[in-house]
């Protein structure tokens, strides 16, 4: 990849990170890290970490994943150091090579099927040992502005928090739900903190 490509694969990666920051402002990010609770010596896993704007919320090694190159070229420009690892890889690439004490699970469940996210979630349940913080859209809060971004977003999925609840259920215990408000009252989104079912 040419010096102008990969720059252009960092803006697009910006433009995605900046306006999602502009539109979550700092709360999404609070929510995690005080449902994540990762201490420095843990290893947490960001699955679809986008541009990596979660990896604020671990203090330890993070290792973030996503399929987007655009996403991942912003990431490890912005935020990747020594403790911030970022990769263009599928989840099933980990499987049984690497494990991890926490994990994040931001904004993916409505892209993944009830299939997909089945496979996906058994997957972290073997590769994560104490908890996964999971976050989505939140459909049953949802204002005009939110439904309307709903219905345009990319992910086919949207479920209700019961839903989710119970597709989470399948392979982990919930041990706390809720729902929040990004700062700009844009959107409601859901919050599961989850252990693995051992």
């Amino acid at each position: 990849m040419s010096a102008a490509a990969r720059q252009g694969s960092a803006l697009r990666g910006a433009v995605f990170h900046y306006l999602r920051l502009v539109g979550n402002g700092p709360r999404a990010l609070h929510e995690i890290r005080a449902a994540l609770a990762a201490t420095p010596r843990e290893r947490v896993l960001d699955l679809g970490c986008g541009a990596g704007g979660l990896s604020a919320a671990v203090p330890g090694e993070y290792v973030g994943i996503d399929l987007n190159r655009d996403y991942i070229a912003f990431a490890r420009r912005r935020f990747g150091d020594a403790r911030r690892r970022f990769e263009l890889r599928e989840l099933a690439e980990l499987d049984g090579r690497e494990t991890f004490d926490k994990a994040i699970m931001a904004s993916v469940l409505h892209h993944l099927s009830d299939a997909d996210a089945g496979n996906v979630l058994a997957l972290l349940a073997r590769i994560v040992r104490t908890r996964l913080v999971v976050m989505d859209l939140d459909p049953d809060s949802a204002n005009a502005f939110q439904a309307f971004l709903i219905a345009n977003d990319r992910g086919r999925f949207v479920r209700a928090p019961a839903r989710q609840r119970a597709i989470l259920e399948e392979h982990f215990r919930v041990t706390a739900d809720r729902r929040f408000a990004v700062t700009t009252r844009i959107a409601v989104h859901t919050l599961f903190t989850c252990e693995p079912r051992r």
